[in-house]
């Protein structure tokens, strides 16, 4: 359905591959948080890769913050054959956000209007993968859906998923992305929920502003008075512990949260390696 094909030749493709594995200039550029602002053409350009997949896999890999994320993207690299379109990879991989048997949204929401808007919008996104959906389609259905969302009220965050997918990926390529960071959000906000240690509102509240309070004295501890920008993290960090540690009853709770923080990041990644893996199948399975 589009001008790209997969890195222009064997070359190209191990280039790329040599480059995310030593963490070069263009993974820097595209597969880390570096590509929430940028401007990433060059890489669809240069490597022959659909736009909407270059939008989405930085938010697949967690935008590089894994150790394990270079090793997933140089497998997809391997994966995806030289001379391959790889727009329908991409609607393929957005599609799971609803129909993944686990954690897609299909099973989150009841029967009625809004279900029946929201499959209609994942229909128009099957059919987009071989025949090209015009733009008063996607608006239709999303128009529908947002009129059934004020006639009977679905979970919000939902619902902005689903609208998140009703768009041309020719057109509107960063919709992936916003798919992705939507359904990350929603399953985060699952695992905190399900979470086996929660804090109550009171210690929630306590444990906020004691962070507030600790991180502006730390600050004002270690920053020069004359240029408080050249605060270095490292003394920082510092300076916080060492407050922490003298209060016995906040110190209890950052414990608590960093284990909270450690089950949550655990579930993430069980998740993010289901996607990974359907996406690494869909991409082997690519015709040249």
């Amino acid at each position: 359905m589009s001008a790209y094909r997969a890195f222009g030749s064997e070359a190209g493709k191990q280039a790329l591959k040599a480059d995310i594995r030593a963490k070069g200039p263009v993974y820097g550029a595209w597969l880390t948080d570096a590509s929430l602002e940028g401007d990433l053409t060059s890489v669809s350009e240069q490597h022959g890769l659909h736009p909407a997949l270059v939008r989405l896999l930085p938010a697949l890999g967690a935008f590089g913050q894994g150790d394990e994320a270079p090793a997933f993207y140089e497998a997809l690299i391997e994966a995806i054959p030289v001379g391959a379109e790889t727009g329908r990879l991409a609607r393929r991989a957005v599609l799971l956000a609803w129909n993944e048997p686990v954690y897609g949204r299909a099973r989150r929401i009841a029967a009625g209007p809004v279900r029946e808007a929201c499959e209609a919008i994942v229909a128009l996104v099957r059919l987009s993968i071989d025949t090209p959906v015009d733009k008063p389609t996607w608006r239709a259905a999303r128009t529908r859906l947002t009129q059934a969302q004020r006639q009977d009220p679905a979970p919000e965050p939902l619902v902005d998923l689903v609208l998140s997918l009703a768009w041309d990926l020719e057109q509107s390529p960063g919709a992936a992305q916003d798919v992705m960071l939507a359904w990350t959000a929603q399953v985060s906000s699952e695992a905190e929920a399900a979470d086996e240690d929660p804090f109550s509102e009171a210690e929630a509240a306590f444990f906020r502003s004691t962070m507030d309070r600790i991180n502006e004295e730390a600050f004002a501890a270690i920053s020069d008075a004359n240029d408080p920008d050249h605060a270095e993290l490292e003394a920082f960090m510092e300076e916080a512990n060492k407050r922490w540690a003298a209060d016995p009853v906040a110190q209890a709770l950052k414990e608590r949260a960093l284990k909270k923080q450690g089950r949550i990041k655990a579930r993430l990644a069980a998740w993010r390696a289901v996607v990974q893996q359907k996406v690494l199948e869909d991409a082997a399975a690519l015709a040249v």
